[in-house]
């Protein structure tokens, strides 16, 4: 069982209806969305991991 140490936060999209979520995402790439949200309902569970953008020099 994963620790919360080794976790990390990050924004993820729902494969289905598209909305934009927040989730603990482990090591091995499980994603797990955190709390509920109203813009996503339709409970699918496939999501995909948004990428930050480089920062600028």
């Amino acid at each position: 069982m994963a620790t919360q140490s080794n976790r990390t936060r990050a924004a993820v999209r729902c494969e289905n209806c598209k909305a934009i979520l927040v989730a603990e995402v482990t090591p091995a790439g499980s994603i797990r969305p955190l709390g509920t949200s109203e813009d996503c309902v339709c409970g699918d569970g496939s999501f995909t991991r948004l990428e930050q953008p480089t920062p600028s020099p």
